[in-house]
């Protein structure tokens, strides 16, 4: 019989799914780091009755025991409330390079918060499994949901109602919120995997200040939550899909779906949570098999230095050269239950950009464009693109898609407008080191600065004032081309030319046994400007030194 947690590591190899990782970091700067779905850190035991929806998804080959490697939750269905058919979760719990898992491979566990007591009728099959359509991941997940229709309804005893629009001074900064799953109990300093499910009180972030944190990623489609700026409570790996809960009256409704973060309960970096109001027409138009359209627009990605092809994953990024052709493409999804018989697509131009071509059949009244596509089935994507070019920054206007479904009419208005930066500077900041290291031993912890703006006017000729907070009692042994002050390493780079980059770097001295050094809170910044918060955190865990037997030569 396997272990719990060899069973968890087999899931995990199953789903293409990144827990028990343990450390945020990646291996190399042309290919950024993922980041952590988060899970439970800081929380206390689940009662029995506490979140009676509260579910585990587990993997159906593994029945002697249950591993649960997402969480997820019973919502609200318009049935009865003591049961419900459906399942909210995460997209990326359910998705393995671009394809999403057979409903056979996984069962939902309801109605058992404690998994050394789970019993056989509690393990419920899955029917149908419906991802986002429009579901990208990358360094910020976006459209992180899908639902999951099961073989029959569950009676919990209650069921958790969706979050609308209308509900959002329920989930405002500020305001206290629920998680609650069977993730990791560490910061990700180990690995610790409860049988018990657990809970903590979080508080919601503004996005203003969860943006800066993650690189300006983060949209409409997002919420944050967390112990700012302490850290010490959070979801963690485990906890992927499960639900974020603020009290609406005597109840409580689904705010949040567990999604992404940088570490689990570290400072400054609070969890990331796919928004489920934005999704509840989308969560109505599937549970009662109705249409529904949605659409996204992209704009060109950056470019890493000394790489020829442009990164999607930092699909947030929007840069080009001046003067130079690039794209916006329109991606635009079947996201309901019915054919869609037709859609009129449209997009504004950015002012101040020339156009030079309409793809895929569109036609412009200036400084609109128009495409039309028919017969869409549920799932399916299309895209539209159009072609311009600027000398100095843009922004795009308005776009949307209007489709009809027999006597029925939808529409989306998309995300965000994009803004792409033409000769403008545009740094991103980052840092790595090793998760693991020896007592005593001496490790590298280094930052990556780029300039991801093209075009002369790109560059940045000022000073660049870097600047990191170093963890109490760090033992600095040496610094790059810098200096400590205070609590700071410091780093002062004369400049930065559009599409360079620096590495800034420090040795550091391994602490006592079990020792955590965290980076967490850096910066660069030009002159006055605000300045540019590192887009990613790293942990150095410190372990006993390995005996290693001799070499015998033969």
């Amino acid at each position: 019989m396997h272990t719990r947690l060899q069973h968890i590591i087999l899931i995990i190899g199953l789903f293409s799914l990144s827990g028990f990782v343990l450390s945020a970091i990646g291996a190399r700067a042309a290919e950024p780091p993922s980041t952590i779905p988060p899970n439970v850190v800081g929380g206390t035991p689940v009662a029995p009755g506490d979140y009676p929806w509260l579910v585990g998804l587990l993997n159906a080959s593994v029945q002697d025991e249950a591993a649960v490697f997402c969480g997820g939750a019973l919502i609200d269905d318009g049935a009865p409330t003591a049961s419900s058919q459906w399942v909210l979760t995460a997209a990326h719990c359910l998705v393995i390079n671009g394809e999403v898992v057979s409903p056979s491979a996984i069962e939902v566990l309801a109605g058992q918060p404690d998994l050394t007591q789970v019993q056989p009728e509690q393990r419920h099959p899955v029917a149908d499994i419906i991802v986002h359509p429009l579901y990208i991941y990358g360094y910020a997940p976006v459209n992180d949901i899908a639902l999951l229709r099961l073989a029959a309804p569950v009676n919990v005893g209650n069921t958790l109602p969706v979050a609308t629009p209308a509900d959002a001074a329920f989930f405002a900064p500020g305001v206290d919120a629920q998680i609650a799953g069977w993730g990791n109990l560490l910061p990700q300093t180990g690995v610790q995997q409860p049988d018990i499910a657990h809970k903590a009180v979080v508080k919601i972030v503004d996005d203003a200040t969860c943006n800066a944190r993650y690189d300006r990623a983060l949209g409409s489609e997002h919420l944050c939550a967390g112990n700012m700026p302490d850290g010490g409570v959070d979801t963690c790996q485990g906890d992927s899909g499960g639900p974020l809960m603020v009290v609406k009256g005597s109840t409580l409704i689904h705010a949040g779906i567990v999604s992404f973060g940088q570490g689990c309960a570290w400072p400054h970096f609070p969890g990331v949570y796919a928004r489920t109001a934005t999704y509840a027409g989308w969560i109505n138009a599937v549970i009662n098999d109705q249409p529904h359209v949605d659409v996204i627009q992209e704009g060109p990605y950056p470019i890493w230095p000394g790489e020829d092809v442009p990164d999607p994953t930092l699909f947030h990024i929007s840069t080009a050269a001046p003067g130079e052709p690039f794209t916006y493409t329109l991606r635009v999804a079947n996201t309901g239950m019915q054919v869609l018989d037709t859609l009129t697509i449209t997009a504004t131009l950015p002012g101040g950009a020339s156009l030079i071509a309409i793809n895929d059949g569109g036609i412009v009244a200036d400084p609109v464009i128009t495409w039309t596509a028919t017969d869409l089935a549920p799932g399916e994507v299309i895209e539209r693109s159009y072609v311009v070019s600027a000398t100095t920054s843009v922004t795009t206007g308005p776009y949307g898609v209007m489709a009809i479904s027999g006597s029925t009419t939808v529409t989306s208005s998309g995300r965000l407008p994009i803004t792409t930066l033409i000769n403008t500077p545009r740094l991103h900041l980052r840092t790595f080191a090793e998760s693991e290291v020896e007592v005593g031993s001496v490790f590298g912890q280094l930052f990556l600065l780029v300039n991801f703006g093209q075009g002369n006017g790109a560059g940045v000729t000022t000073p660049i004032d870097v600047r990191a907070k170093i963890p109490p009692g760090a033992g600095i042994v040496a610094i790059n081309s810098g200096s400590i002050v205070g609590d700071e390493a410091r780093w002062q780079i004369s400049g930065l030319s559009g599409g360079g980059s620096v590495f800034l770097g420090m040795d550091v001295r391994a602490g006592a046994v079990g020792s955590v050094f965290r980076i967490t809170d850096y910066r660069a910044q030009i002159g006055s400007a605000t300045p540019t918060l590192g887009a990613t955190a790293s942990q150095t865990v410190v372990n006993e030194a390995r005996r290693y037997l001799p070499l015998i030569a033969r």
